[in-house]
């Protein structure tokens, strides 16, 4: 066989060298700043403009923001007369229904 053509198992894993964490982390500290650095503005720059954006819609500015309302006032003597009438005749309906028999 010619090591050439020799390829390694996908199936089976390959022991990693003890300095494998070096290749992941290492670079210069300074690089890895720049591009933290530059991460952190674009982030900001993109939460202040999502923030820009939604602004407007979040806080509800338009004259007519009243116009849809289901009012929350009730007349309490109209809903007590409203319930009296209803009981009176499910009195009425049983009364009558008993009668009939």
């Amino acid at each position: 066989m010619e090591r050439k053509y020799l390829r390694p198992n996908e199936r089976c894993p390959v022991p990693l060298n003890e300095d494998f964490f070096k290749e992941i982390i290492g670079g210069d500290s300074e690089g890895r700043q720049q591009s933290a650095d530059t991460a952190h503005r674009i982030d900001e720059m993109y939460a202040s403009n999502v923030a820009a954006e939604v602004a407007p819609s979040a806080v509800n500015i338009v004259g007519n923001q009243y116009e849809n309302l289901i009012s929350l006032s009730f007349d309490q003597d109209e809903l007590i007369r409203q319930e009296e009438n209803r009981r009176r005749q499910m009195r009425e309906r049983i009364v009558n229904a008993a009668l009939r028999k």
